[in-house]
Parts: structure tokens; sequence; C-alpha cells
């Protein structure tokens, strides 16, 4: 059954209602209002030459010189003035009432443009023009194709005034249009129009009827208009009946010779009608869109800017729920087929990815599940594999014609498919995958906004598949990180047997020799040598300052926490298990000798992170620079480079790594507030240890005093300061330990400048072991650095100011030493000079 045949109530209709003939120069006023006269097609030939008129009023001479005006192309008024427009229509109407054309009441046109002026929605607009018509007509069914110039398609929303379920879109290209426009007189067949235009007509109207197709011309812009040559302004009517089709040509109604404006067929009109009356169908037509073409036009517009407008908001909800999916690239690649069919809805889709290593296209899910086995399609091979390898999108109408289909999936599994839509899917680098849907639901084929919408998802698609496969990345580098974090802490594990001989040794005070000068500020923590006696004197100072008991810390977490902390550090020369003994000391003697909890300088939590920060701050330290690392793109590098402080943000992910073990967690007591806020003091207080972090506050740090401590943010900057001043402990000891501890930083910066040779860079001066003065750098870093570091921390505390003596006396040593031209900038003389200042 065709469409008409389920919209129409019974045969042709048998109205008899006619239009009085009113008043002319009405109907000439509307005209002259700004509407310019759509072309219609004409089919009647041009009678003889008639004799020209000579008034405006009706006579028998005058009729026959109206009849050649119209027909060649001379009579409504496109250009002509008010004047000429109203002459014109009237003597057409007079003409034409001659001829047996029954002339519309101005009455009636007058309602139906005030009728349809109340509304724009395309839909109501067709149904009234519609019904206009098929009165006008007596024909059983009147419809209207718009030509759509955005998308070259031709749009079947309404017969009658029967809004169809669904619209009806056909691709009609610029070849198609252009011969429509200029068959000047010979046999036209529709096809040659347009094969999906026959086909549509042959399903919306089926054989019952015999149809009439007239089009309309209209000044429009579209990317056609290039296309079209339009200097032949001709027209067509044709008639189509059961197959059979032909069509005759005139001169349009409109002449181009008095116009500039380039004329483009703006639609058509279908009636069921007998060719005889074509001519007087004819009349009606251009009767009726002399003054609602332009108003119907704008609401055609108008209808396509809204779809469009909702395709986009549709993309946006379809681009949100895709990006919701990106956690399991399974789902999302299901969740894209399911959306991809609902948006152009199609009957199936498949996915495939490509894999770059093989140049194949992969598919392991199909409409939207699970595939039992991948399917693999090499590139260039079918239609999937030549969308992949050009980047294009095809559009088949008719798969079992195209060279490209293979019909054994068909015959193999039974599903016939009828037409594909085959596109790629993109990221940055170029494709990465293809969708393909087959059979459109609904209608014929997959059309140009079918196109439209699978190009824009395609888009969508591809940004949520690459963010798919990165986050798949991600989580594979997450489980690989975690795996090895693990195999780190089993090779770091330590045994319960030597927990329980720390813990032996602690009850037994075995540390009690260095215990009564632990709190000293010239204790020297290098010379206990010992690693055991060194982790019990570390478990010492967290009983000492009291945090065992306030955090409640268990005894074996305590001894496992440091033990793992000194398994933690590499046996590097300087950047060592000692090294963070020496730093932790410090720090223990500052808050002892200052009272800085008791007075209330800094808080307890503070002086816990404080603690902990101090042991960790170099844990898992390479014994090269953070240069050094950024240059030679280490895998810390790549981890950390974008943030700066690489070997520090290292170290604190280490001491983390530590904490949040299960069986070294003493911060297990903490409250969620507590614990953030210690581990946001950890963290400030190890980047704080990186000097370039410590040169950038250096003004704020001047700026310190005792009575500003609790101003601001100036508790922070006094635990960043007394963190790097712990971190340069050593030069503020005695001379013997200053001298050894050049000696072992010294080793490490010339291991850095040689691997900086080898990798063909220049080191800098301080770690060339051919360049580098050892007395000179050291006293440009004690004046640079360590003193005006110390400076500031007697400035707030006065009690350290013997510091600064013994800064000075040591830089002194570094000067005779120099003076006395021991040190001959080699080597040999650098490595020998520690020897010789005693």
């Amino acid at each position: 059954m065709s469409q008409v045949d389920e919209v129409l109530p019974g045969g042709i209709g048998d109205d008899n209602n006619s239009g009085d003939s009113g008043d002319v120069e009405q109907l000439a006023l509307v005209a002259d209002r700004g509407c310019n006269l759509p072309v219609v097609s004409s089919s009647a030939e041009p009678d003889s030459a008639m004799e020209k008129i000579t008034t405006a009023s009706v006579t028998t001479e005058a009729e026959a010189e109206v009849e050649t005006s119209l027909l060649s192309g001379e009579e409504t008024g496109l250009n002509a003035t008010t004047g000429e427009a109203t002459e014109s229509v009237a003597v057409a109407l007079a003409k034409r009432a001659h001829d047996g054309y029954e002339p519309c009441d101005p009455l009636i046109i007058l309602n139906l443009f005030q009728s349809l002026s109340a509304t724009t929605n395309s839909l109501e607009l067709q149904m009234k023009i519609n019904l206009h018509l098929k009165e006008r007509t007596k024909s059983p069914y009147v419809f209207l194709v718009p030509i759509l110039p955005t998308s070259e398609e031709g749009l079947i929303q309404v017969i009658n005034d029967n809004v169809l379920d669904k619209e009806i879109r056909f691709s009609i290209n610029s070849t198609h249009l252009k011969n429509a426009s200029q068959h000047n007189g010979y046999p036209f067949v529709i096809d040659d129009l347009n094969k999906d235009f026959s086909e549509v007509i042959e399903m919306v109207v089926g054989n019952k009827y015999n149809t009439l197709i007239y089009d309309i011309k209209s000044p429009r812009v579209s990317k056609l208009q290039t296309q079209i040559s339009t200097s032949s302004t001709s027209s067509s009517t044709a008639s189509f009946d059961g197959g059979s089709t032909a069509a005759q040509h005139s001169n349009s109604a409109n002449g181009s010779s008095k116009s500039n404006l380039q004329q483009q067929i703006a639609l058509f009109v279908c009636i069921a009608g007998d060719n005889e009356l074509r001519s007087r169908y004819q009349f009606y037509i251009e009767d009726t869109f002399r003054y609602v073409l332009g108003h119907l036009l704008t609401a055609f517009d108008l209808y396509e800017e809204k779809r469009v407008r909702y395709q986009c908001q549709n993309l946006l909800q379809v681009a949100r729920r895709l990006l919701g999916k990106i956690g399991d690239l399974g789902q999302l690649l299901r969740g894209v087929m399911t959306e991809a069919k609902e948006l152009a809805a199609a009957e199936r889709c498949s996915l495939f990815l490509l894999d770059k290593q093989t140049g194949e296209l992969v598919s392991k899910v199909f409409d939207g599940n699970e595939a039992s086995k991948e399917i693999r399609i090499a590139s260039g091979k079918g239609i999937a594999g030549y969308v992949a390898q050009t980047g294009n999108l095809l559009n088949i109408r008719n798969a079992y014609q195209h060279p490209l289909f293979y019909k054994g999936v068909d015959e193999s599994t039974g599903f016939k498919t009828r037409n594909i839509l085959c596109f790629p899917i993109c990221d940055e680098q170029g494709v990465i995958g293809v969708a393909q849907l087959c059979n459109k639901l609904n209608g014929f084929h997959f059309d140009k906004c079918d196109e439209e919408v699978a190009t824009a998802f395609s888009v969508y698609c591809g940004i949520s598949i690459m963010h798919a496969l990165v986050h798949k990345q991600v989580q594979k580098a997450e489980a690989r990180y975690k795996l090895s974090q693990e195999l780190l802490l089993y090779h770091m594990k330590v045994p319960d047997t030597e927990i329980q001989h720390v813990l032996e040794a602690v009850n037994a005070h075995e540390a009690d020799q260095f215990a009564m000068d632990l709190p000293r500020f010239d204790f020297c923590p290098r010379e206990v040598k010992n690693y055991a006696l060194s982790v019990q004197l570390s478990i010492k100072m967290f009983y000492d300052l009291n945090f065992v008991t306030t955090f409640q810390i268990p005894e074996d977490k305590l001894a496992r926490f440091i033990l793992l902390v000194q398994k933690g550090y590499r046996d590097t020369p300087y950047h060592n298990w000692w090294h963070a003994f020496s730093v932790a000391h410090f720090a223990y003697s500052l808050m002892v000798n200052l009272k800085l909890i008791e007075n209330g300088v800094i808080t307890k939590m503070q002086g816990f992170s404080f603690l902990i920060a101090a042991f960790c701050h170099d844990l898992d330290h390479r014994g090269t620079s953070n240069t050094y690392q950024t240059q030679s793109s280490s895998p810390l590098a790549r981890l950390y480079s974008s943030e700066g402080s690489v070997n520090e943000r290292h170290h604190l992910s280490q001491a983390i790594c530590i904490l949040n073990d299960s069986s070294s967690k003493i911060l297990d007591s903490l409250s969620t507030e507590e614990f953030k806020e210690c581990i946001d003091f950890l963290r400030d207080l190890i980047l704080a240890t990186d000097l370039a972090n410590h040169f950038r506050i250096m003004p704020h740090l001047k700026r310190l005093r005792p009575e500003n401590l609790g101003e601001g943010s100036n508790q922070r900057l006094l635990l960043s300061l007394m963190i790097t001043c712990c971190d340069l402990s050593d030069q503020v000891k005695s001379w013997k330990t200053v001298q050894h501890v050049a000696h072992l930083v010294y080793a490490e910066f010339f291991a850095e400048g040689d691997l900086e040779k080898q990798m063909g860079l220049r080191p800098n001066a301080m770690m060339d072991r051919k360049k580098a003065c050892i007395p000179v750098l050291q006293i440009e870093f004690l004046t640079m650095v360590v003193r005006p570091t110390f400076e500031i921390l007697a400035q707030i505390f006065p009690e350290t100011q013997h510091f600064l003596e013994t800064i000075d006396c040591n830089r002194q040593q570094w000067v005779d030493i120099k003076e006395n031209g021991i040190c001959s900038r080699t080597s040999d003389c650098c490595e020998n000079c520690y020897d010789t200042c005693n």
C-alpha cells in the first residue's frame, strides 16, 4: 500500500467549492507588497501572435495578447514596477477567466496568506497549502517536495493534511537539477531527474494515480547555485503514470532577460491529475505560490536550523555519555555502536579498531555484544578496509552492486545487507578505527543527514576512544608501578627477628653511651657508625619528643618504619642513611634545645611531621641532581619533571609508600583530617629541601622575626627554613666532619660529571673533576648558601648564634688551604687536601 492509500479517505475528491471572482486590484495590491513571483512550469504551447492591447480593460482583442505575454515569460512582474505588476495581474486574471480558468477570489488568497503568516511551522504551512491546492484542483492528493540547498536533498513530510510518521529524504544532486532546468521542450524522463525521486514517488503514490510534478524556481543562495547554470530559466511539468514518464517544456513564466537574479529549483509540487489539465493546474499553482513561496522557504530554512540545533544537542548528550565510559574500553565500544545505531536509525553496527603494528582492522565487539572470536580485516580490503586506508566516508545505497562488498557473510549468516554507511574514526594523528552501519530503518538508504551525523559523531568517538586507550595505558602503568612498589617493599622487607632484636636492644639501653649527648648541637651522628645503634637512637628521638605516646605509635611499627627508611636509602657516597640520620638528629636537636613545641612555636603535629620529613627527605636518592635527571630524561624526570623538583617528589612518593605499608603505619591513629594535615606538612617540608625552592623563598624568610611567626604562612616558612638548616647541618659541625662530608659530596658530584661527559654534555665546573677546586667551591658555598641561611635562623632564635661562629671558622680553614697554595686545581690535589689541613 502506498503512503497515499494510507492517508486518503477515498478516491478522487468531489469538492466543488470554488472561489468567486473578486476585486483584481486587491490581489494586485498584495503582489505589490514585496512578493517576487515564483517561476512555475508551463506545458502549453504559445498560440499565434496576438495584437497588442492598448487598455487595461478586458476585451476580446486583448486576450490573445495577454496569452502571448504570459507564455513568453513577460507576464507577472518579477522585475516590474508597482503599476506594471498591478496591470499584469489584472490582465492575467482577465485572460484566464476567458480561457475557462476559475480565477481565485482575492479574499481567498488573502485569507490563505493570513493563515500562513500566523505560523512558521513548515508542517502546518504544507498542510494548508496542500489543502488549498487540493480544493482548487479537485485532486485526491497534493504534496510538496522542498529541495534542501544545504544537503542537496528532497524532503517529503506531508501529504494533503496528513503528516507522515517518518519524513522521507532522498538525494538530488546538482546534475539532476541542472537537467530539470534545461530540457527546452525535448522529451524528459523523470528517472533522468533523479532515480531516487522516481522511487520515492512510486512508494508514496503507487500506480493508482497519474502524478503531475511542477518545479518552482526562486532566487535562492545555496552551494548548488555556483554549480548550476541558470542562464536558461526553463521549467518543467513532469507526468508520472505507473512508470511511464514524459515531460513537455516551455520558457518559464518569468524571463531572465529582465533580471540579474539567478533562479534555481526551490521545490516540486506533486498533484494527482489529468495531463490535459496541466495548464490549469499551473495557473492555480502560480496563483498560490506568487504570495506564499517566500514565507514557505523561510519556514523550511527554520526547520532545518532547528533540526541541526537538535542534532548538535543530541550529539553533545551522546558525547557526555561516551566520555563517562572511558574507564572501560569494551563498554565504551559497545556504547559507541549503540549510539551510532540510534543516531542514524540503522539495523546493525560493527566497529573496528586499527592495529597500528599490523595495519589490520580488529573487531572484538559486534552489534553491541562481545564477539567469541576477534575479526581481523587487512587494510584496504573490503569496505571497512577501504575507509580505513583512505579516511573517506562511504555511503553505499545498494550493497550488492558495490565492488567492495563481500556477499559471503550474508550468505553464511542469512542476513540481508541492503545499504551501508561506513565512516572513519580519527584522532589527531589519523585513522584509529572504522564504524560500519548496515540497513537504514524507515527509509531507502542513509541520506545526507546521516552522513553529517556520522561525521560529527566520529569526532566524539575518536576523542572518547583515544582517552579510553590512554586511560588503559595509565591503568597498566599504575599496575606496573604498584607491582614494582610491592617488589621494592618485599626486598626492603624487615624480618620480625630483626624487629625483635632492635626492640630488645632499646629496652637494654645499649645506646645509653650516646643518650646523654644526643640532644646536643655539637653531637656528630656520623661518629656512631653502627647501623643498629643509629636505629635505636632514631627510635629514642620519637620517645624523647613524646610522639610515641601522643600519636599512639606501636613500638613494632615504629621500629619497622625506621628500618624500612634505612633500607630505602641507596649506598651512595653522600645521600645515604647517614645523611638522613644526621638531618633527623639536627631536627630533633632544634625541637629539644629551642623548646619549639613547649613554647608554642610549632604544634606537635608539625613537630611530628618535621621529624618524619627529616628522616625521609632523601629516600632512594640516586646520587645525581635534578638537572641530570632532566637532561637524561630518566624515568623519574618523565614522572615528575612537569612539576619540578624531580628528586624531592620521588623522595616524597617513597615516604608515603612506606607510611602506607600496613606493617609500618605510624600514622594509623590519626583522624582523616589529622592525616591530611600531616601529609601536607610532609610534602611541603620535603620539597623545601630543594635549594632552588629555598632560594625562591629567601626574601620571605628574611622578613621572619620572633614576633611575627604566628602570622599567616610564617609558620610554614619557619619549618621550611629549619628543614634546610637541617639539610646543611654538616657544615656547622667540627672541621673534621666538614672535611669528610666535602669529600663525600664531591665524590658524588664528580661521578655525575663523568656521566654527563658520557652523554656528550659539558658538566658544571663544580662537577668536573678536572676543573673543580674544592676549597674555592666550599668557600663560595659557605658564603652564599650556608651562612645566609643560618643568619636568618639566628635572627629568629639567638640561641643558635654560635652556628655562625662555627661556619666562619670552617670557612677560614678553606681559605687557609686556598691561600697556602696547596690546591693547584688538579683532581689529585683536591682529593688530598683534606689530609694536609689538620
